[in-house]
């Protein structure tokens, strides 16, 4: 049997900022977990990279999101939805939607790489909350996962942050 690996912690202690950092430096695998003040939000890395993540407050269905953002209809979701119901194995509507051709491969990774960069901003802000590493994933192959610079959006939150600083400055 493999023993899981894990630590964690309070974020008054270890900010989000200093705790991306460490598990990409260190080049972790698996599910972090932190819990903020009003939200709870999951990250998955292998290797130190940000493959997905999800924040439970506010959090919309796929389908939905794609509906409202108008980027499949209402008849093509519901054809993804009976398909998958039909399916031997279960697979997530983002594959469905891209097998079909409702969507290229690329703007649904374009709708993911919006939907991490929401949640890492949320995350970035929290000062209070505490946090649980699991080296392991719950990631399978049929997932759409993306390989992000944890890095690269930590520098992108702190730009976006100081702009929206900035601008309330000078009302």
């Amino acid at each position: 049997m493999v023993k899981k690996r894990s630590f964690q912690g309070d974020l008054d202690l270890l900010s989000p900022v200093n705790l991306f950092q460490m598990i990409g430096l260190a080049y972790l695998s698996g599910q972090l977990v932190v819990r903020g003040p009003e939200n709870t939000a999951y990250f998955i890395f292998t290797k130190g990279k940000l493959n997905y993540a999800f924040s439970l407050e506010g959090r919309k269905k796929i389908g939905q999101i794609l509906l409202d953002s108008q980027l499949i209809t209402v008849d093509q979701l519901k054809a993804c939805l009976v398909d998958q119901k039909k399916m031997e194995k279960w697979k997530k509507l983002g594959s469905i939607v891209v097998e079909k051709g409702y969507m290229k491969h690329s703007e649904i990774i374009d709708f993911f790489q919006t939907q991490i960069k929401d949640v890492v901003f949320e995350a970035l802000t929290w000062t209070e909350g505490n946090f649980t590493f699991v080296d392991t994933s719950p990631l399978t192959d049929e997932d759409i996962v993306l390989e992000e610079n944890i890095d690269s959006l930590i520098l992108q939150g702190l730009v976006f942050f100081d702009d929206v600083s900035f601008d309330l400055s000078r009302e």
